[in-house]
């Protein structure tokens, strides 16, 4: 129950909070990573993230346990993807994770040593087949980095964010904390072993955000604010803040799900929708 590390993040408010992760919530996160990619001390890793952000724990403990190599990408080439495709190959990375935003650029390019590319951050909106595996994970920092994983298939037009890893417990819930059938959007709430002990100095955010789990007594869960919907194959799919669904003219409209639609043609890079009022 000892603290493992401090990490501050500004959530949706825009001021700082400092999130307490403890040292077995860090050890789930590491075991699970190490089982579920089989990770070895063959295997050869790079850390991207810098160390203000969450991902970068993922990045380097659960490779130190299973006594892989770990190489620190430099600053010099962080931002040009072909540069460090580059390194990647001249190194013989097999394993990594890039944001987002950069692993699509990335996947445009041809990679011959990665075995698996895992992403996160932010709504994957576009990939391309590659050979090696693409993982798309999501995560608070309030939940000690990830919390569903799932390996994305190229041929499949949804790209969800997968199912909870070990030791999670992940409930899509409506306004009164009532379970949301399969198909039917809710608030993501997330229980188990990678909760982190809640906010420094903060006792009413804390006691805000993670409330007494409804369906396990004496345990709690954090309410991420994120909607998503279950899938008939028991992954999640990732809606969008509930607080940019808008209503328009008594409908309830998810923005973001009309940019991941945008996003999907061929002829559009980035989409951002925003709903005006009538002057």
């Amino acid at each position: 129950d000892n603290l493992a590390y401090l990490i501050y993040t500004s959530g949706t408010t825009g001021q700082p909070k400092g999130v307490m992760v403890e040292h077995r919530s860090l050890v789930n996160l590491c075991y699970w990573h190490n089982d579920a990619f089989k990770v070895t001390e063959q295997d050869k890793s790079a850390k991207y993230a810098g160390f203000g952000f969450d991902a970068s724990v993922w990045e380097m403990f659960p490779y130190w346990i299973a006594g892989a190599e770990l190489h620190i990408i430099d600053e010099s080439i962080r931002m040009d993807i072909t540069r460090l495709n580059q390194y990647f190959e001249e190194n013989k990375i097999t394993i990594t994770f890039l944001p987002t935003q950069l692993c699509e650029q990335f996947m445009e390019l041809d990679n011959q040593s990665l075995r698996v590319l895992l992403t996160g951050g932010d709504k994957l909106k576009r990939i391309a087949k590659r050979s090696y595996t693409l993982v798309n994970n999501y995560g608070p920092t309030e939940n000690t980095v990830v919390a569903t994983s799932t390996a994305i298939d190229p041929d499949e037009g949804m790209l969800s964010i997968g199912k909870p890893i070990a030791n999670t417990r992940a409930y899509v819930l409506g306004q009164n904390n009532e379970v949301q059938p399969v198909g039917v959007a809710g608030e993501l709430c997330i229980a188990g072993r990678g909760l982190a002990r809640g906010y420094l100095n903060k006792p009413e955010e804390t006691a805000k955000r993670f409330t007494e789990d409804p369906f396990v007594p004496g345990e709690r869960m954090y309410r991420t604010g994120d909607a998503v919907k279950w899938l008939e194959d028991g992954r999640l799919e990732y809606i969008g803040r509930i607080d940019q669904q808008v209503k328009i003219r008594g409908f309830r409209i998810e923005l973001s799900e009309i940019e991941v639609q945008l996003a999907r043609l061929s002829e559009v890079q980035e989409a951002v929708v925003t709903d005006i009022e009538d002057a």
